[in-house]
Parts: C-alpha cells; structure tokens; sequence
C-alpha cells in the first residue's frame, strides 16, 4: 500500500501543478542520494505514461574525492539498468568558490544549476527535476526566517521556478518526506549512496537539519507542518500582492535595458507591501530573479523614496539604487547612474 500511496502522491502533484507536458524530455539531477534516485526511477518509469523522455544528469563538485567519483560511477550505473541516458561532469568547486568569494554551499549551487541548464540545452529540454522534498521545504523555511527574510522568503520552495533561458526547473517529490524516498528504494531494491558531507557541522543547512530541527521537535513535534502551512499562507498572500503590483507597474515605473525607474510621488503613498513587492518586481525584471534579495535590501531600496536626491545603494549581484529627483533608479553596477560618486552604499554584512 505504501509503494501505491507514494506513487500516487507523487503522480496527483505533477498533475496538480502541471509540471510536465507530453512530448517534454526531462533532465533529472542525479546525485546519487535517495530523493534523486527515487525521482529517476519514477520519472523513468511513468516516461509512457506521462508521454516524457527522461534524460539523467549528475554532477561531481570535486570536493569529496574517491567518495564522489564512486558516486558518478554508481549514477551511471543506475542509469544504465533502467536505460536512460545520462550526463555525467565533474566541476572543481572549490576554485569557483576562491574565484567569485563566495561560500562552498553558493558555490555548488551555481555550478550545478549552470550544468544542469547545459545540459537541458545539449538534450533539447525545457525541464529540469530535481529531488527536493518536504524535509527541504521545512529546512529552506526555516533557513530564511533565521537569515530574517520577508513574507516572500518564507514561501519556501517552490514547485516549479519561471522559466530563465528557456529552462524551468520542477520539483516532483517536494510533498514527499526524505524517510518515504528511502522506503522506496528500500522497496524497490535500490541502493542509493550517503553523502558523508551532510553529516558535517561546518555547514548551516547541516546544523539546523541535525542540531535545530531535533530541538524544535521537543517542543513541537508538529513543527514540520507548522512551518509548511506557514508556507502555504504566505503564498497565497504574497500572490495577491503579487498581482496588485503587477497591475500598477505601468502606472508607477518605466524601464530601459537593464534600469528600472520608480516615480517616487506614485509608489511612495502606496501601502507598504505594495512597496516591497514592486522593488522585488524591479529586480526581477533586471536579473530574472530575486535569488539572494533578502528583506533587509528590499528595505535598503525602499529608504531612497524618502532620502534626498544622490544617496546610493549597492546589493548583491552588482545592483545598484540610487535616488534621483523624480524617481528611484535600480540598475546593473556598470550602468551609469547620475551623481555617481554621491551617498553612501549600503552593503550586506
């Protein structure tokens, strides 16, 4: 009953949030760990059903040695016994990581969406899967209250992203635990591998999923729902704000390549969260996402429509803001601004 039950759980929600068309090929990311493996084999055999083409995909980040090479050839392998194709790569991590100053969690993170997206483009497919699960949603949650995001941040995971270079990334198992994704390979006779790393206290995800997560439960053993059904809320709030802002952004901004313009006397009597959401909607329309916009730089930004003309602010992925006469310009680093060398710039400590 278990194994029906999971399946069916896993088809209802592809269906629900129409994550695949017929006629799609589907690159799955492959890492070697239960969720992946329970997602290619699922995905592999519903390819009829579904009427998709499953093309895998695996990554080695070069950080754990004889470890991660052992899980490529156990990847490929996998692959091989339910015949699917497969990708297989290797990316030094830690040199990408010296290179752009950024922490090894960021770091993996980027390089594998860049080779998953590469990979998606050499298949000619539009789809990405990949295997985050609900203990994900719970972790990423709970990640982005203590790192103090806004309404948007506790969201959590999504389970389909917009779409950037013509890819979108879906995630089928994101209403299935971590605990049903290993009783079914337990089932099924699989043998995923264990990534010796998530058993590392150097990193934060780690800490909170084995440190926190066992705290809180103490005093909440419901606290997985909880912070799902926060989710939830948040959401729907959100959307609806989401939708109020869409609907002025004529009204209230223009753009050029790579610039936004807000006119200060329409968005600065407007509500509050209008007000976030539409500096959100401004950078995503710049950089496709707002991939590491936290709430406190959405503030930032929001601080120049009541400062004087000149002051400046610099956000991650070289954003720069700055308050002009009329308006509030948001723009690429390289983009000349006026006033150029006027304010002070925020950073992010």
């Amino acid at each position: 009953m278990e194994k029906i039950k999971l399946e069916s759980r896993v088809l209802n929600f592809v269906g629900k949030h129409s994550l695949v068309a017929s006629g799609e090929t589907v690159v799955v990311a492959v890492s070697g760990g239960a969720d992946s493996v329970c997602l290619l084999d699922l995905l592999t055999k519903w390819q009829q059903q579904l009427g998709i083409r499953v093309h895998a995909a695996h990554l080695n980040h070069q950080l754990r040695g004889a470890e991660a090479e052992a899980d490529a050839r156990y990847v490929a392998y996998l692959a091989g016994s339910l015949d699917v194709p497969i990708t297989i790569d290797a990316r030094d991590v830690n040199a990408y990581r010296r290179e752009r100053n950024c922490s090894v969690e960021e770091a993996a993170r980027e390089l594998r969406y860049d080779f998953l997206a590469a990979v998606a483009k050499n298949v000619n497919a539009r789809l990405v899967a990949v295997g985050h699960t609900r203990d994900d949603q719970v972790e990423t949650i709970l990640l982005h209250i203590l790192r103090g995001a806004g309404t948007a941040g506790l969201r959590g995971l999504k389970p389909c992203l917009p779409e950037v270079d013509s890819i979108r990334v879906i995630r089928p198992l994101l209403e299935i635990t971590r605990e049903e994704t290993m009783s079914y390979c337990q089932q099924h006779q699989l043998e995923p591998r264990s990534d010796s790393s998530n058993l590392s206290l150097s990193f934060l995800r780690n800490r909170l999923r084995l440190e926190l997560l066992p705290l809180l439960r103490k005093y909440n053993p419901g606290i997985d729902r909880a912070l799902v059904r926060l989710a939830e809320i948040a959401d729907g709030d959100v959307s609806f704000i989401e939708q109020q802002a869409l609907q002025l952004w004529d009204k209230v901004a223009r753009e050029e390549e790579q610039v936004v313009y807000l006119d200060r006397e329409k968005v600065a009597p407007l509500p509050i969260a209008l007000q976030r959401q539409l500096i959100r909607l401004a950078i995503i329309r710049i950089l496709g996402n707002a991939r590491d916009i936290e709430a406190n730089h959405v503030e930032a930004i929001r601080s120049l429509l009541a400062k004087p003309r000149g002051k400046r602010v610099s956000l991650p992925h070289g954003l720069v803001c700055q308050g002009e006469h009329s308006e509030v310009v948001i723009a690429i680093r390289s983009r000349e601004l006026t006033n150029r060398e006027q304010g002070q710039d925020y950073q992010e400590h």
